[in-house]
């Protein structure tokens, strides 16, 4: 059961110079009406392949994808969020809402920070089936700072990290992407998990037959990040929709996308390069995007 995006459905949100950056945005209502919901969740004809998916993560390695313990007054309010938005009612309940949401999501609580008055959020339970190469169970317990420590470049990040919280989980919510490049087209991307690497990208391009091209052997993952502040109940939450599908398909929905692309890559820091783990295939891709868009 195929679970790739078609590639017009999937936001392009590559930009050069490439930065890690907080790149937020307030939240637009679902419809065309102001007074309609946010739209925090995206569901799709893919809604079924992403439960399956999901279930069959969960079945597999739960400890992995569901981590603390959830607020059931934070599950009821998602649920209300998915219904209002989607028309879609779920139950309540963790399982519910991690196979009825194509969303994963992370519960953040509001709580004070050592100095007196001082407060900051932090991750106390995550259903997150889908991650894109990072071990949910680390981040549990860890505040914004703690969480994007380990990110390459993470300067700008880091100096917005109050006023990204401040915004995001207690005032209103908000929208973010996050692109990325992967040699394998699975939702499922945990570190410890087995998949598709860069190595067998390169020799699947290389093989007898093939096209020759790596940039046919690679997929645009895309994730839509959402926030939903829960003021009442100290409580904020956050979604994560993955997104993937062919890069050639990406490419090929506008021009102009093949020199954007390799662009961004160009301006990448060797940090962040070593970070993604493209040190191998940077050079190639880049020439690769040059002679499309030539």
């Amino acid at each position: 059961m195929s679970t790739l995006t078609p590639a017009t459905q999937v936001p392009w949100a590559v930009s050069s110079p490439f930065r890690m950056r907080p790149g937020l945005a307030r939240l637009a209502a679902g419809g065309h009406a102001p007074a309609e919901p946010p739209a925090l969740f995206v569901r799709d004809a893919l809604a079924s392949a992403y439960a399956e998916h999901k279930r069959e993560a969960l079945q597999a390695h739960r400890a992995r994808c569901q981590i603390g313990q959830a607020d059931p007054a934070v599950l009821q309010a998602i649920a209300d969020a998915c219904a209002a938005q989607t028309g879609v009612v779920l139950a309540p309940e963790a399982d519910a809402l991690a196979q009825g949401l194509q969303e994963d999501f992370v519960i953040l609580h509001d709580e004070p920070d050592g100095e007196a008055g001082a407060r900051t959020l932090r991750t106390r339970f995550l259903s997150v089936c889908f991650p894109s190469n990072w071990s949910p169970a680390e981040k549990r317990g860890l505040d914004f700072a703690a969480i994007h420590a380990p990110v390459a470049d993470n300067a700008l990040l880091q100096a917005g990290g109050k006023g990204i919280v401040d915004m995001a989980f207690r005032q209103a919510p908000m929208l973010r992407h996050v692109w990325l490049l992967t040699p394998s087209g699975d939702l499922p991307q945990h570190p410890e998990t087995r998949r598709t690497r860069w190595e067998d990208a390169l020799a699947a391009a290389d093989a007898p037959g093939a096209s020759g091209r790596l940039i046919d052997q690679v997929f645009y993952r895309v994730e839509r990040q959402t926030t939903l502040p829960l003021p009442a109940l100290q409580r904020g939450v956050f979604f994560i929709r993955v997104m993937v599908c062919p890069l050639a398909e990406a490419l090929g929905v506008e021009p102009g996308r093949a020199a954007q692309l390799a662009e961004a890559l160009a301006s990448m820091s060797e940090a962040v390069v070593a970070y993604r783990g493209m040190g191998a295939v940077r050079e190639r891709l880049c020439a690769e995007l040059g002679a499309i868009g030539s």
